[in-house]
C-alpha cells in the first residue's frame, strides 16, 4: 500500500480551540497565514463571521460567550443570533 505524508494547515481559533466550520468540515491548506486568511474570509459567504484581533487573537462565531463577544465588538462587528448575519460599523 503507497502512502505519502502530507502537511497541511487548519485554523484553531485561540479562545477556544475550535478548528471545524459549520459546513461541517476543517478547509486544510498549504500554509498557516492562509488557513488564517480562509477562516476570516473563507469565499462561501461576503461575510465571515470569524474575526483577526488587532493583537492576532483569531476568534470564531460559533461560541457565544462574553470573551468571543468582546473580542467581535472590539473588531467592530457585531453579532446576531444567526451567525451568518454580521453586522459592521458605517464609517
Amino acid at each position: 500500500m503507497a502512502t505519502r505524508r502530507v502537511t497541511c494547515y487548519i485554523a484553531v481559533y485561540d479562545l477556544c480551540g475550535n478548528s471545524a466550520h459549520d459546513e461541517g468540515f476543517t478547509p486544510h491548506l498549504d500554509s498557516p497565514d492562509e488557513a488564517v486568511e480562509h477562516a476570516v474570509d473563507n469565499g462561501f459567504y461576503e461575510h465571515s463571521g470569524w474575526t483577526l484581533t488587532l493583537d492576532g487573537v483569531l476568534v470564531c462565531d460559533q461560541v457565544k460567550d462574553t470573551a468571543h463577544e468582546d473580542a467581535h465588538a472590539a473588531a467592530g462587528k457585531r453579532m446576531s443570533g444567526c451567525a451568518m448575519t454580521v453586522t459592521f460599523p458605517r464609517d
